[in-house]
């Protein structure tokens, strides 16, 4: 969580105070890939460019799984004449997130 800034007049030799367990939590996750096909690519495209909150399942191998509504905040593409077409994005959290550890 991103702490809470409580410092005030009163606080001892002006030090900072941060305040326990406040604060906004969130979750971000990264990741590439190559499309199977164009109906993949078709849908995270719209998904991100209509702002679409969804829930998301993401498996990160010898880690954990990370389940819940997401955003896709990011999306990149690259690729070579004739080549296969890659992208990049990024998903933001957008509500509760579960982890399970694998």
């Amino acid at each position: 969580a991103e702490p809470i800034d409580v410092t005030n007049a009163d606080s001892v030799n002006s030090w900072r105070e941060l305040l326990t367990g406040g604060g906004v939590r969130k979750a971000s996750v990264s990741g590439s890939g190559i499309f199977k096909d164009e109906a993949s690519d078709e849908t995270i495209r719209g998904y991100f460019f209509a702002g679409t909150i969804r829930d998301w399942q993401v498996i990160v191998p010898d880690f954990g799984e990370i389940e819940g509504a997401f955003q896709i905040t990011a999306l990149q593409y690259a690729g070579e004449h004739n080549g296969e077409l890659a992208f990049e994005f990024s998903l933001e959290s957008a509500g509760l997130i579960g982890f399970t550890a694998i």
